[in-house]
């Protein structure tokens, strides 16, 4: 009697892991701890391991194993689907069913993810998959499928033992990210928490994981190299008592964040945990109208906070990058979210900016009312005019992109120079105030 395959939908079997750690790193990779144990003979033996997920590097794999001898491994991952299966049976006759049509029968010239052709004393036909209700064929040739990735081992003991041991090894579709949620209480205070976001896409179930993260951006061989934001080792004095669902350390150059208990993570599942606070912090807030030599504009000013990173400021301890989600307060006391930022690493000492957004009540135009271009030489007159209305008083920043080799004449307050094409104008505006600051750059060249 021959053996019938029905290809109609794709069955994902998941796998399962008990008691492994997992060290999972920004970059969707994780180093993968699994404990294993076998009872083995003396002499020759051959064992085997499947609850792998798929996205496992095959070159990472190893096995350390305690008073016995590793001979070979191997690593198998010809995963068993049905495209691949029917692709092996092209010049074959297949049956194949419309959803609302009639079963065709034909010889199997092409099939691929969205299409399947055939050819019968009709003609050369082409469905849809999409369209389809199944195809099928009666080709008997079907060895045992595999549906999950394994690696085997032959093993060499002097005598009859049970063997215990680790089996390690990395894999993609395992990721974290830090949330900050930022609480402003007021113009000048506010309170911050700190939260770990840790997804595993994977199609394997891990229970009573032991759960690592790494803070940091780790080179890859013939990839990129790390963005140069490491976290300095200044951060190395945290406030351990503000992380009460993890610990910390060092890892070389990098952090570790070990979480205090073991958890079930579950495939396609995301769990949060909390990593620092609450934490009573202090910021600066500004309101920045940032230029560039000829533009000319009228819009909302930007509304910028700066936080420094130090115990006198509630939190002098290594802030891993991520988002941070900022809310305040209505009059009637709501809370309402107003904005999101992203930081990068913030060691210990030094500061992050974030921007909320653009102020509704803080309008800034800015117009060029002169400007001169001679054969080597230019000059340009700016007026940058802003309004706060606003009940309160506030902090301005007026920032000027001027490249090239200039010098500032005639301004109508002091600026601040910040770097070789950027000048600063910062003061203060009172409630329901209009203040327009003038200046004049000049260029010349030979």
């Amino acid at each position: 009697m021959n053996r019938i395959l029905i290809f109609c939908i794709t069955a994902l079997l998941i796998g399962q892991s008990e008691d492994a750690t997992l060290t999972i790193y920004k970059d969707g990779t994780a180093l993968i701890k699994q404990p294993v144990g076998w009872a083995i003979p003396s002499g020759n033996s051959y064992v085997t391991w499947n609850s792998l997920p798929i996205g496992i590097h095959r070159d990472t794999p190893f096995l350390n194993l305690e008073g016995v001898t590793i001979i070979s491994q191997r690593f198998n991952d010809n995963i068993f689907t049905g495209t691949d299966y029917f692709k092996k049976l092209r010049g074959e006759e297949i049956q194949v069913k419309p959803k609302d049509g009639k079963v065709a029968k034909g010889i199997l010239l092409e099939i691929s993810s969205g299409s399947i052709t055939i050819s019968n004393p009709s003609g050369i036909i082409s469905f849809n998959r999409n369209e389809l209700e199944y195809f099928k064929s009666e080709n008997e040739e079907l060895d045992t499928p595999t549906f999950n990735p394994f690696l085997s081992w032959d093993l060499y003991s002097d005598s009859e033992k049970i063997v215990k041991g680790e089996l390690v090894y990395k894999s993609n579709n395992f990721s974290w990210s830090t949330v900050y949620r930022l609480k402003m209480l007021n113009e000048e205070k506010g309170e911050l928490i700190a939260e770990a976001v840790i997804s595993n896409n994977s199609d394997m179930d891990f229970e009573g994981a032991k759960l690592q993260l790494v803070e940091g951006h780790l080179n890859k061989p013939g990839g990129r190299p790390p963005r140069p934001e490491r976290m300095s080792r200044v951060a190395r004095a945290a406030d351990l008592n503000a992380m009460p669902m993890m610990g910390k350390d060092e890892l070389g150059d990098y952090y570790i964040y070990t979480l205090n208990d073991n958890h079930d993570l579950e495939a396609k599942e995301n769990i949060t945990i909390r990593m620092y606070g609450p934490l009573d912090v202090g910021y600066t807030k500004t309101y920045v109208f940032e230029n560039s030599e000829r533009r000319q504009k009228e819009e909302p000013l930007k509304v910028q906070l700066v936080m420094e990173n130090t115990e006198t400021n509630g939190l002098g301890i290594s802030l891993p990058g991520g988002k941070v989600e900022m809310y305040s307060y209505t009059r009637s006391g709501g809370l309402e979210y107003i904005g999101a930022d992203n930081i990068g690493q913030v060691p210990k000492g030094q500061s992050t900016t974030l921007i909320s957004g653009r102020a509704f009540d803080v309008i800034g135009k800015r117009r060029v009312l002169n400007y001169d271009r001679q054969r080597k030489s230019e000059e340009a007159v700016i007026e940058v005019q802003v309004t706060n209305a606003r009940t309160e008083s506030i902090n301005i920043q007026l920032i000027e992109h001027i490249n090239g080799d200039w010098i500032i004449k005639h301004e109508s307050i002091n600026y601040q120079k910040k770097d070789a094409s950027t000048i600063q104008f910062p003061f203060s505006l009172g409630s329901g105030e209009t203040k327009t600051v003038t200046y004049t750059y000049r260029k010349e060249w030979k």
